[in-house]
């Protein structure tokens, strides 16, 4: 029965991570772009570095984006500006300065009186037009005149501003040479009055205009044949050559929308995606085997590989610069959260693909594994929040340094346009400190712990670790001195050092409860447990660990030191009182049950060498004599011990891994018991 659930178990577990890596492969393969990109990268100025490119079809030459603004700013120029004819109060303003002038009109003057008024009226014919502010007159030649909706062209000389209209109806009465008080009084009538714009600029049809020739631009001119030598090696790009590159870039990117190209395309986005997330499987499997069978672990660990690809997907997607993206973001939350190589195997998988969004894919990738390795070793341990900013200085030291070295051996030089990439950089470098607030909710979300919360946990004043020095100081000095054993042996193993304190500090809290019962916290006088039968002082014994777990839920303590308060007795038994039992009843049956601790046996390294270290510490206070002989023994004796009992089955410790424990615990108990020297007395004269 219990085969069969197991099995059922690891199918469920085997679904599980391959329907996610299916998911994961899938959503990451929609985030790639579907366009092929150009294999060729070239710089104006600079040699053809690939053999010689012949033109595998016909394809136009097309403008240069300086060539499409000059025709576009000619069709502006060129543009004759659209004008609206209006006929409304010009006969209205004829009339009141005819009748104006009647009060000048004598018989000797009345035709010269209709001559002015016919003036006005050609004036008015010809067109009075109010110039735009942003309209150079200079500059207009031709201008296009809409009446009853019939448009047609009218030199710019042959209409009027209101300033020339005023002018040449003056200039043509002072010619009449009427009397000077007539001429004089005609014009104090203030003829500006009566002359208004009949001519009103259209800047929707005008612009309408513009746009429509705009869109007739042709955007190539001239062609290159199949078989052409478009550029041959080590040739210069000069202009004419990258004009011919950058035309033959653009057809053929063009010449992959089809969809049989799309299709081609996504299955190898999806060979190359597959390879990429299999090698970050692999690593998991043979070397992060706990991380592997976790599904939370495992979960968390795609999902980031999943965001940091999304994430590098913005560069696409919102046409925003891909240096100012913070691809190392999710990187180096794995790495503060689980270590250095999880991290690096995700940055090198991710790097991977996110490099396909790149322009220059190779400098980028080795811009993104190089300060991806400096944030990985700068952050191995992060403990302060000073860690984080020196990182970060480092990382944009590191971009800034491989950006410049790729731009010397690309260009040649380096100038003030490059200065836009600092920038950039620094965009993505000042984004990147937000990694310090995200990886508190990442904590909260998914359970995790980093070594920052580690350190607020192994603060004596925290409340649990108040109580236990108030209600059991023993215990407490027990914790601490099994907190340095277990953290200098993890410091020659390898793994979190201080994970290994803070879990020892907090692995016997449980014995708040109940402090007495504990030959620590006695200070002599009655032992309590000798009115007491032999299981019942075992189950009392026991009790400390899951009366621990009710304080870690109590104080809310996280998952990661609830593990050091479960597995830092395991399976074993209490052999006091197991082996008080058997002496004296050898003939009675026994129920083992009750002398066994309810486990699990440790699986993390840290678990394990804190059961290691809470044993010989225990049992180096009874020894009579702590001399080196006595005490290597005691250590030797006492870790082979749970090695044969199978304590250290499930962890994740190697042989070579228990014999440098030994000798880190031998070494610092004989440095913690050596010999003091007796002070001598002062002797004082008879």
């Amino acid at each position: 029965m219990s085969n069969n659930k197991t099995k059922k178990h690891r199918t469920i577990q085997y679904v599980f991570k391959i329907s996610t890596i299916i998911i994961i492969c899938g959503l990451i393969v929609l985030l790639l772009p579907k366009i092929e990109g150009f294999k060729y990268s070239y710089q104006k100025g600079m040699p053809w570095k690939y053999e010689t490119l012949i033109a595998p079809l016909d394809f136009p030459l097309h403008k240069s984006a300086e060539e499409l603004a000059a025709d576009i700013e000619k069709i502006k120029e060129e543009q004759a500006p659209i004008f609206n004819f209006k006929e409304t109060n010009i006969e209205a303003q004829i009339n009141k300065l005819s009748e104006k002038i009647n009060a000048y009109r004598t018989a000797y003057n009345g035709k010269d009186m209709d001559k002015i008024i016919l003036k006005l009226r050609e004036i008015y014919s010809k067109g009075i037009l109010l110039m735009p502010e942003k309209m150079d007159p200079a500059k207009v030649k031709n201008i296009l005149i809409v009446k009853n909706n019939i448009a047609f062209d009218e030199k710019f000389s042959n209409v009027y501003t209101l300033k020339q209209a005023y002018e040449t109806l003056v200039q043509y009465i002072e010619s009449l040479h009427l009397a000077k008080s007539t001429e004089e009084g005609i014009l104090s009538l203030g003829l500006n009055n009566y002359i208004n714009p009949n001519l009103e600029y259209d800047a929707g049809k005008t612009g309408l205009a513009i746009e429509t020739s705009v869109k007739s631009i042709t955007p190539t001119q001239g062609m290159v044949n199949r078989g052409d030598i478009i550029i041959s090696k080590n040739d210069l790009v000069t202009p004419e050559k990258y004009k011919v590159l950058e035309s033959f870039r653009i057809e053929h990117e063009q010449s992959l929308g089809s969809t049989i190209d799309r299709i081609r395309i996504s299955v190898a986005q999806t060979v190359l995606t597959l390879i990429a997330i299999m090698s970050f499987s692999i690593f998991l499997y043979v070397s992060r085997k706990r991380l592997f069978y976790n599904n939370r672990d495992f979960f968390f660990l795609y999902s980031m590989f999943l965001l940091t690809i999304a994430l590098g997907s913005i560069s696409y997607f919102q046409h925003i610069n891909i240096l100012t993206i913070p691809v190392l973001f999710f990187p180096i939350i794995v790495n503060i959260l689980f270590g250095t190589r999880p991290a690096l195997y995700l940055l090198i998988g991710t790097s991977l693909l996110v490099s396909y969004y790149a322009p220059n894919n190779y400098m980028y990738f080795f811009m993104q594994i190089s300060a991806g390795i400096v944030a990985m070793f700068s952050l191995s341990h992060l403990q302060r929040r000073s860690q984080l900013f020196i990182a970060l200085g480092l990382i944009f030291l590191t971009y800034i340094l491989v950006y410049g070295a790729f731009t010397l051996i690309q260009e040649g030089t380096l100038t003030p346009k490059h200065l836009f990439a600092v920038v950039f950089l620094i965009i993505n470098t000042g984004l990147l400190s937000l990694i310090y607030p995200a990886l508190y909710l990442v904590e909260r979300l998914f359970g995790y712990t980093s070594e920052i919360s580690l350190l607020e946990y192994s603060n004596p004043n925290h409340p649990a670790l108040r109580n236990l020095t108030k209600k059991a100081p023993g215990t407490f000095q027990h914790s601490l001195m099994v907190a340095n054993l277990a953290e200098e042996a993890i410091y020659h193993i390898g793994g979190s050092p201080l994970l290994a304190r803070t879990g020892a500090l907090y692995h016997d809290i449980g014995k708040t409860y109940n402090p007495i019962m504990f030959v620590e916290n006695q200070t002599g006088g009655l032992n309590p447990h000798d009115p007491l039968d032999f299981d019942e002082s075992a189950q009392i014994i026991i009790k400390h660990v899951t009366q621990g777990l009710e304080l870690a839920n109590k104080y809310k303590l996280p998952e990661v030191l609830k593990d050091f308060i479960r597995t830092h007795h395991g399976k074993s038994k209490v052999k006091y009182f197991y082996y008080s039992f058997k002496n004296k009843y050898p003939d009675k049956e026994i129920d083992e049950s009750l002398f066994t601790y309810p486990g699990p046996d440790p699986v993390r390294k840290e678990c394990a060498v804190v059961m290691m270290a809470d044993g010989v510490e225990a049992a180096s206070r009874a020894l009579e004599i702590k001399d080196e002989e006595n005490l290597t023994k005691l250590v030797n004796n006492l870790i082979d011990g749970l090695l044969q009992d199978g304590r250290f089955a499930n962890a994740d410790l190697t042989f070579k891994d228990i014999s440098t424990v030994k000798r880190v615990f031998t070494e610092m108990l004989i440095n913690v018991y050596h010999a003091r020297i007796a002070y001598p007395k002062l002797q004082t004269k008879a």
